[in-house]
């Protein structure tokens, strides 16, 4: 079955060496635009294969949106993941989105007043657009958005027709995204969102399963 990228992706076996995207300006009058700074873990699963992840050169442009109302905002993203796993694993897949909280604390780096903890079992998966993503959140709602999305086949009937992770072979995988859009419409209040990358390694004795979360930013 023919697998094609239909958006938002561009997936590397090995990652190292590969070209740095840019960003260009989008104008003036972003709400927030700057460097984020990623994050690293590295985790040994039980049969001893030792497993890294590593989120990098991300960046976040937070743009008022076209519809100037003030519960919806434009949010462009990039990074690049890197993923390297070693001992007996031949490979692995990673998703890699964002979860995304109206009036939601991810933490005490979060910022802002009131919201609450996250909890997982609340998010819900943000329905996809073509060529970009959205969503509306109500205060103390979160939303994931996917940074990868393949399709299987031509037939929106078949089970496995959207995915939503890249598999890799070998020691060394990866995923780079540059400028991906969504947009949140409906927050009245404070907006977050960090960056959630789950990586999936088999062995012959074990599936390990390794959750990278980037620091949590405002979108307005």
């Amino acid at each position: 079955m023919k697998k094609n990228i239909t958006r938002r992706v561009v997936a590397a076996a090995g990652i190292t060496g590969a070209v740095a995207m840019g960003l260009t300006s989008l104008g003036a009058g972003g709400a927030t635009a700057g460097p984020l700074p990623g994050g690293s873990v590295t985790k040994t699963l039980v049969d001893g294969t030792p497993v890294t992840v590593q989120l990098f050169d991300e960046y976040v442009n937070v743009q008022r949106a076209v519809t100037n109302v003030q519960t919806s905002r434009e949010v462009w993203l990039s990074g690049k993941v890197r993923v390297t796993v070693g001992g007996k694993a031949e490979g692995g897949s990673v998703n890699a989105g964002y979860l995304v909280g109206c009036q939601v604390n991810f933490g005490a780096s979060a910022g802002g007043e009131g919201g609450y903890t996250i909890n997982e079992a609340e998010t819900k998966t943000g329905p996809s657009l073509e060529g970009s993503a959205g969503f509306e959140l109500s205060p103390g709602e979160a939303s994931y958005f996917p940074i990868i999305e393949e399709t299987s086949g031509s037939d929106t009937s078949y089970k496995d027709y959207n995915v939503s992770s890249y598999t890799f072979k070998g020691q060394r995988g990866g995923v780079t995204y540059s400028q991906q859009k969504f947009g949140l419409d409906g927050c009245a209040g404070y907006a977050s969102a960090k960056a959630k990358i789950k990586v999936t390694v088999n062995t012959d004795s074990v599936k390990g399963v390794i959750t990278l979360y980037g620091k949590p930013f405002s979108i307005g």
